[in-house]
């Protein structure tokens, strides 16, 4: 975790801080939303998987700012 101007933020993401910042949305809604950019942030169709704060960011550019911001002022 780091903090930058009074908010916390992860070191790295997993697919279900995805979810849970999305409101609960299901993987299958998740993968359609970020088609486009699957294979410049080297999203794999299954299993567990890790981004860094900068490809997260660039999923969050893609897709708009999250419902939920809890994940990330966690």
């Amino acid at each position: 975790m780091s903090e930058k101007t009074g908010v916390k933020t992860q070191a790295k993401f997993c697919k279900q801080d995805f979810l849970t910042m999305y409101d609960g949305v299901s993987i299958e809604v998740f993968e359609s939303w970020i088609e486009e950019i699957k294979q410049e942030i080297g999203w794999k169709a299954k299993g567990k998987q890790v981004f860094p704060p900068r490809v997260a960011r660039r999923i969050i550019e893609h897709i708009g700012q999250p419902i939920s911001l809890k994940v990330l002022n966690q």
